[in-house]
């Protein structure tokens, strides 16, 4: 007979049975659900507080803030104060700019811009100022020989043993001034090369150190260069030498009389669209781009009115020449004259860098008459030993 009492013991009983199945299914203590839910939370994918943005064809570094929603008055104070830091001649489309935004996307808090894969140039805004510094990543240098024979041009040949361009054109540019390539060179000619090569993150880049070259052929003979180093980081000295003791240079494609062996425009003379702000603005010169320790010339005998650092210039050195005309060589890494001294065309006055306001290597070659800035490309510049 079911009463009334057996019907709430079966109650209980089902309650108490349910709770200890709960239990024994559910037995994680509280700190370990904790724990649990923390690592569920760590799992959840953050939202980058960075935006980043690659340098367009025709883009600028104003085009990407405003296209990001900066307020114009916010963008046009930070990068007055970028200018400061980094030559903007030197953008290019392909370099690299992260933005990290207050929270409510109406402040820039931090930047990082990065041209070469080795450095980071990192700003940080405290009130209305930029804070700038600047990060070099480690690479790893490994001497290498490479040797091959001529397939195509030097150039092509060497580009496919996995060469950097800068090391490719400084082997040319020697060789150039012992083998006339066009005319003598065969496709059975052999090469060696022997080099530090510089890597970051396990791929080849440039900035390594070509320590000595042999190139031998019927027709051209047997040439070699050996890599002299000054014990002095800022000596003009070093660089590739022939065996009788000479500095080799190009004789071909501009050579003496240029201020670089190897002429490779960058950004010319003239009005263009100014890479940081966006706007309209004259560029009173001829970048040349090279690698870090070019040798660079005297374009013409002269006398050196300057020779020091000079802010946004970096190492400068200008030069006045008899016809009255004044040479500007700018961003050096070092200086080999001093003021005052008579120079010779062709003399090599310094090495290419990246001083002053200045994101990579490179040569500013700028040239004045009667007190204005000329375009440098319309000077005949080996037509005589003197600028005319």
């Amino acid at each position: 007979m079911i009463t009334g009492r057996n019907v709430l013991l079966g109650i209980v009983l089902s309650v108490f049975v349910g709770f200890s199945l709960y239990s024994i299914l559910d037995s994680t203590p509280s700190s370990a659900k904790q724990r649990n839910l923390a690592k569920q939370a760590e799992d959840i994918v953050e939202i980058d507080p960075w935006i980043t943005e690659v340098i367009p064809a025709g883009g600028s570094l104003y085009g990407i803030m405003e296209n990001n929603g900066i307020p114009l008055r916010e963008i046009a104070t930070i990068t007055y104060q970028f200018g400061d830091y980094i030559d903007v001649s030197t953008i290019q489309p392909g370099d690299t700019l992260k933005i990290k935004l207050s929270d409510d996307k109406q402040k820039i808090e931090a930047m990082t811009f990065v041209q070469e894969p080795t450095v980071r140039h990192q700003f940080k805004v405290q009130g209305d100022s930029l804070v700038y510094t600047q990060e070099k990543l480690p690479t790893r240098m490994e001497t290498k020989l490479i040797t091959g024979n001529l397939e195509g041009t030097l150039s092509e040949s060497l580009a496919s043993k996995g060469l950097p361009n800068s090391d490719v054109q400084q082997i040319i540019n020697a060789l150039e001034s012992k083998i006339d390539f066009r005319r003598r060179a065969k496709s059975e000619d052999e090469y060696q090369i022997l080099a530090d090569l510089r890597y970051f993150e396990g791929k080849l880049i440039s900035g390594g150190k070509i320590l000595y070259v042999q190139y031998k052929g019927k027709s051209t003979g047997t040439h070699e260069l050996f890599r002299y180093e000054d014990p002095n980081p800022k000596s003009v000295l070093t660089g590739l030498y022939g065996p009788e003791g000479k500095i080799v240079r190009s004789s071909s494609g501009g050579g003496v009389g240029y201020p670089l062996a190897h002429i490779h425009v960058r950004s010319k003379f003239g009005r263009r669209i100014d890479p940081v702000y966006g706007n309209w603005a004259m560029h009173q010169g001829v970048d040349y781009k090279a690698s870090h320790g070019t040798p660079v010339m005297a374009v013409a005998n002269g006398t050196v009115t300057e020779a020091h650092y000079a802010g946004g210039w970096g190492n400068q050195i200008r030069i006045k020449h008899p016809s009255g005309l004044i040479t500007q060589y700018a961003h050096l890494s070092s200086i080999g004259v001093k003021r005052g001294q008579s120079v010779k065309k062709g003399q090599i006055i310094g090495r290419v860098g990246s001083t002053g306001k200045s994101t990579g290597p490179h040569l500013h070659f700028g040239l004045m008459k009667n007190g204005q800035w000329i375009d440098p490309s319309n000077l005949k510049m080996v037509a005589s030993e003197e600028l005319t």
